[in-house]
């Protein structure tokens, strides 16, 4: 399953740069029409909104909102200002403590600060994103020989990890809703030879939505598909790595979609 010497060389060159870019390009695209949006949005009922309402998002890059050129915090920012359009909401309080680069090993640190927790033990709704950066960290050190084993034998301590990650949120916070944003494969059309991506991509969400089902309180929502079709313009920034202000936005809109279907 040894991929072509060209595939290989792409592949290094946008690892060791996803991580670098920061300027804005020339030309964006524009966010898609509401129409244009498959998943309608929908109120959240006010037995659910508090008048002030605190979130709290921990997690990489897609949490600290890198490559969103309108610099609103990324899908972050979006369902913020969501939330704030509910009638019964007088105030959105975030509290954004997403790193760029960071693994499940170092969210967990991050989840022990105390600052973090306090904030934890506030929250309304927790949003995390996690995860892409674990498997860059496989791909990275089997570049000349991707196959899946490497990650198959990671994902064990993968879960291990995000499950203590669930665990640590609970114990500071019972009662809020969980909100976790699924991985997807940035290299799709970019390195399309590199298929096995797809497939550690979906066996991986696949092991944390069960774990995120099993809370009780939590919601996995995918985003696989939505950086799976070019329909709605660029989705990824100009590293073609992370999500691009559009692609931000459509998370946001399914974030929000499914905070409005769990409490209906």
């Amino acid at each position: 399953m040894r991929k072509s010497f060209l595939a290989l060389t792409g592949l290094c060159l946008m690892l060791a740069g996803c991580d670098v870019f920061s300027a804005k390009p020339a030309n964006m695209a524009m966010k898609p029409e509401a129409a244009e949006d498959p998943y309608t949005k929908k109120t959240i009922p006010s037995d659910f909104i508090e008048s002030n309402l605190n979130v709290v998002a921990v997690g990489d890059s897609l949490t600290a909102g890198v490559g969103d050129a309108d610099n609103n915090g990324g899908y972050v920012g979006d369902v913020s200002d969501l939330l704030q359009l509910e009638e019964e909401v007088s105030s959105v309080d975030v509290s954004n403590f997403g790193v760029r680069g960071h693994k499940t090993n170092d969210l967990l640190k991050v989840l022990g600060k105390r600052d973090v927790i306090e904030k934890l033990r506030e929250a309304d709704i927790i949003l995390m994103t996690i995860g892409g950066n674990d498997i860059m960290k496989v791909t990275r050190n089997h570049i000349m020989d991707l196959q899946l084993e490497p990650y198959r034998e990671e994902q064990p301590r993968f879960e291990k990890r995000f499950k203590k990650i669930l665990n640590t949120i609970r114990s500071a916070n019972p009662d809020a809703v969980i909100v976790y944003t699924g991985l997807y494969n940035p290299f799709k059309f970019m390195l399309p030879e590199l298929s096995e991506i797809d497939t550690i991509v979906e066996e991986w969400n696949q092991a944390s939505n069960r774990m995120i089902m099993a809370d009780g309180n939590a919601i996995f929502v995918p985003t696989e598909d939505l950086f799976a079709t070019r329909s709605y313009g660029k989705l990824l920034y100009v590293d073609e790595f992370h999500p691009s202000e559009t692609g931000y936005s459509l998370i946001a809109d399914r974030v929000y979609t499914s905070l409005s279907e769990q409490n209906e």
